[in-house]
């Protein structure tokens, strides 16, 4: 029992796993999408309702009779020449066959042959070119001595081959050449060589065939020089590689270009050192003297350009380098010889009298004509080319490899060539051009590349374009639609054309969110309805609870009410009979109205559920308006006379009635607007004696445009507070931080805030025991010193600045020592300096001669200076006759201001001296004052 659950299991997994892989491998709507997969089958039977596309048994098993099945290969040999050593009027062919066809069906290998045989006579065409620096003067000199030989040599090789020849130096430009004059003149550096002016490349010789011609150019080829020791071969030969009309290269030739040179190469990026910024663009710029002429404009080209364009041109280059120096050929020419078309995969050595040339031309020719490499182009990425060949071993099972060497003429060299496809859907590109081609050479095979993965089904006659079964918007093929672009479904009925959005959107989303957007129409949910489900059918309006009245009523359709015969209205609420507007005479409507949806529509003036009751007549409002608002607000159209008379019917109340005392139902409520705005409120009232209107005592008005004044006083008036709270918190801070920086200021020791006393005797009045200059003695002593420093300048600015306010007083004592008489006269009169009038009057006397204040005292002019002009006096006379009258006693009263005067005509140095030295204590005080009256 065990085991058979255990066998039905495996079973049923095998099933599964086989489904599943058939489901992976076999797919595709279309019949060459599903062909595309190998073992799969496509039915093409109409209306075959199982998958299409799967393997052939289980496409069997389904009882499909018209199968599809893959294709094979098919390849079509379009040209295929037979291999020649060419010759006079004869092409060389060494590639076979030069043109195919192939259709391929996908991923399925096929097998391909291809054929190389050397040509005996195949053109070859040499371009020598030449290093002009004087370092290779020698191979010149080679080249014309062997150029014969090397004719020679070649011509058992081949007879069709041609010489040409180009010398390449430098960009004349520095830092590469020298550009003054003298150089220009001796490029060597001295008049002892000729040397040609440098250049960068010149072509001198296209290719020929003519010996002569070769050996003419060399003879007048000659030197020239650079500054630095790189040289700039570059630039010479991509120009003769690109120029191939001026260079002279034939198509069916093999190309060599024979590079000499002793040193490395200038490349891309070393232009900059002398400004050249735009890169090589890899074109032909010689003019008609062969000379180049971007050399200063374009930069040196990059090494990857040197390998496009001889891949491009098929150019096979060899390295020719002078000298036995093997760094230069083993890091620079010898790497780059393995990216370079041909299988010469080293640089020459030139040993230092170039007789080797002739064998390097014979070794290097010999190498390239006995070798073959097989490259492609075009090749697409879904195609995997793999190449084999047997030259190597002997027939057997052939190498993997795209190479073939060690050929002679009678040798020929086979490729197999395996196609492989990865495909999972035929490529858009259905056909593909591809080349297979020797490397350096110009002969090519062709292959026309077309992808077999279309069922013949798919192509007319069998395929119907805009078939009728396909709604006209798609081609019936292999039994299903292939419909149009932008439209899909089994008969191409699914609009698929532009965007969800744009088919199915709205403002509210897809669908008013309110649906499915499927082939651009809106697949709306329940309850849902509209193109793009705008309309929900649970919004229209309900009657008795239900919408639209039920379904007995109506139905509801987008939001409105599809009413039934019986029913009307925007709710299916109206029943369309008269049977409830009759009253008992039959009348509809009392003959006041009409029956509208089973009830009464009244007439003017009637109400009621018959229209058996009066109404107010239509008007009734504005009518009485103008009463009511003189009455109850005194304003309006009427006076008050005018009011009294036509508005007796109208009283005032606090509220409206709508049914009162003496009132039967027949009123009316009206509500009219003023001339101010305001909405009065009345009601006009039908009694048995006519109108009675009743005008409600208050009135609604709207608010009133608010005090622009107000608003502006207001904003004033917070600004101006919130100025002074500012202004007042500034001053308290102010004060607070003068307070602080005064207590730390006021402190003990510091001279400017110590009590400053100052003295002052009455010169006039004698004391006991005291001599007169005791009594003029002013306690000032500390500050002498300071006056006799300073200017009367000095003295006017601290005055007016206050920069020294404890001295002020002297400042203006000795600044008033400097004015005339007439100033101080002034002052005097006018009072305007009266704390020192005194002062002023003792100067005033100053100025006077001798013989005035005699005069004064004798007439008693002035009696209350008499002492001071008596001093005066006695200032005006020499030191000498003032030592004699004190010595004398002849003026007795004043020998102690004459003392005092003699001290005036000393220096201020003595008087210096006498203060510090104390040598005349006495009369320290009034030296430094007097002292300052002479500065």
């Amino acid at each position: 029992m065990l085991n058979k659950m255990l066998l039905k299991w495996i079973f049923t997994l095998s099933c599964l796993i086989t489904l599943s892989t058939e489901a992976q491998i076999c797919s595709g709507s279309r019949c060459g999408d599903c062909l595309i997969n190998d073992g799969c089958v496509w039915c093409k039977d109409p209306g075959f309702t199982a998958t299409r596309c799967g393997l052939l048994s289980n496409i069997q098993n389904t009882g499909c009779r018209n199968i599809v099945q893959r294709k094979t290969h098919n390849v079509t040999i379009i040209e295929d020449k037979k291999f020649s050593d060419g010759g006079p009027g004869m092409d060389p062919i060494q590639i076979r066959p030069q043109k195919m066809k192939i259709s391929l069906v996908p991923n399925d290998t096929l097998k391909i042959m291809v054929y190389y045989k050397i040509a005996r006579n195949f053109p070859l065409d040499i371009y020598f070119l030449h290093d002009a620096s004087y370092s290779m003067s020698n191979l010149l000199k080679s080249l014309r001595r062997l150029t014969s030989d090397i004719a020679s040599d070649l011509s058992i090789l081949t007879t069709d081959y041609r010489f040409g020849f180009g010398t390449s130096m430098e960009k004349e430009i520095e830092p590469f050449t020298y550009t003054s004059e003298y150089r220009k003149q001796y490029p060597c550096g001295t008049d002892k060589l000729q040397c040609e002016r440098p250049y960068s490349f010149l072509h001198r010789l296209a290719l020929t065939s003519n010996l002569s011609d070769f050996i003419d150019v060399l003879d007048n080829v000659g030197m020239t020089a650079n500054i630095d020791e790189v040289e700039g071969l570059f630039d010479g030969l991509m120009q003769v590689m690109v120029c191939g009309n001026k260079i002279g290269w034939r198509q069916k030739a093999r190309k060599m270009v024979i590079y000499t040179t002793d040193i490395h190469f200038h490349q891309a990026g070393d232009g900059r050192v002398a400004g050249i910024l735009e890169p090589n663009d890899g074109l032909c710029h010689l003019d008609d003297n062969g000379k180049y002429t971007k050399a200063e404009i374009q930069d040196y080209p990059s090494v990857g350009q040197i390998i496009q364009k001889a891949r491009e041109n098929n150019i096979n280059l060899i390295f020719v380098i002078w000298g036995y120096d093997t760094v230069t050929r083993s890091q620079y020419y010898d790497p780059l010889t393995k990216f370079l078309p041909g299988e010469i995969r080293k640089s020459f050595p030139l040993d230092i009298n170039a007789t080797n040339i002739l064998e390097i031309i014979r070794e290097s020719y010999k190498r390239l004509r006995e070798s073959i490499k097989l490259s492609t182009s075009g090749i697409p990425k879904e195609i995997d080319l793999g190449i084999y060949t047997n030259c190597r071993t002997g027939g057997r099972v052939p190498d993997k490899t795209n190479i073939c060497e060690g050929l002679d003429f009678d040798t020929w060299a086979n490729f197999t060539i395996y196609v492989d496809s990865n495909l999972n859907a035929c490529p858009k590109e259905n056909l593909v051009n591809m080349t297979i081609f020797p490397e350096g050479l110009e002969d090519r095979v062709q292959i026309m590349l077309d992808y077999n993965c279309e069922c013949d089904c798919q192509r007319e006659p069998e395929a119907e374009p805009n078939s009728t079964k396909c709604s006209g918007r798609g081609t019936y093929e292999c039994g299903v639609c292939h419909c149009q672009e932008g439209w899909s479904g089994e008969e191409c009925d699914c609009d698929q054309r532009g965007t969800e959005e744009e088919a199915c959107g709205t403002e509210a989303g897809i669908c008013s969110n309110a649906g499915n957007c499927t082939c651009n129409k809106c697949d709306c949910f329940e309850g849902y309805s509209g193109e793009k489900c705008a309309c929900n059918d649970q919004t229209c309006p309900r009657h008795n609870g239900s919408l639209c009245g039920g379904p007995e009523h109506g139905r509801c359709s987008c939001g409105q009410c599809v009413c039934t015969s019986e029913y009307s209205g925007p709710a299916c609420d109206c029943r369309l009979t008269e049977d409830l507007c009759k009253n008992q005479n039959d009348t509809i409507c009392s003959d006041h109205g009409q029956c509208i949806c089973g009830k009464c529509q009244c007439d003017a003036r009637f109400h009621g559920k018959l229209c058996d009751i009066c109404h107010p007549c239509a008007g009734s409002c504005t009518r009485n308006f103008d009463c009511a608002e003189c009455v109850g607000f005194r304003q309006g159209e009427y006076n008050q006379t005018v009011c009294n008379e036509k508005c007796r019917n109208v009283e005032i109340v606090s509220y409206l009635q709508t049914e009162a005392a003496g009132f039967n139902d027949c009123y009316m409520s009206c509500v009219l607007k003023d001339s101010l705005g305001c909405i009065i409120y009345f009601s006009v009232y039908e009694t048995k004696d006519g109108e009675t209107v009743q005008v409600r005592d208050t009135k609604r008005c709207p608010p009133g445009p608010m005090n622009s004044l107000s608003i502006g006083l207001g904003v004033s008036g917070a600004i101006f507070l919130v100025a002074l709270v500012v202004l007042i918190i500034w001053k308290l801070l102010t004060l607070l931080y003068d307070k602080v920086e005064f207590s730390m200021i006021k402190k003990p020791g510091i001279p400017l805030y110590e009590v400053c006393l100052q003295t002052i005797q009455n010169p006039g009045y004698e004391m006991e025991g005291t001599s007169n200059y005791e009594k003029m003695k002013v306690d000032n002593t500390v500050f002498d010193h300071i006056s006799l420093k300073r200017t009367s300048t000095e003295l006017e600015e601290e005055k007016e600045n206050k920069t020294n306010p404890k001295y002020v007083s002297l400042i203006d004592d000795n600044i008033s020592l400097k004015r005339t008489s007439t100033e101080l006269e002034e002052e005097k009169e006018n009072k305007t300096n009266p704390k020192y009038v005194s002062l002023i009057d003792d100067n005033i006397s100053l100025t006077r001669t001798s013989t005035e204040l005699e005069e004064e005292k004798g007439n008693k002019t002035n009696p209350k200076y008499v002492s001071l002009i008596d001093d005066n006096i006695s200032l005006k006379r020499t030191s000498t006759e003032l030592e004699e009258e004190k010595e004398n006693k002849t003026n007795p009263k004043y020998v102690s201001l004459i003392d005092d005067n003699i001290s005036l005509t000393r220096t201020s140095t003595e008087l210096k001296d006498e203060k510090e030295n104390k040598t005349n204590p006495k009369y320290v005080s009034l030296i430094d004052d007097h002292y300052d009256t002479i500065l």
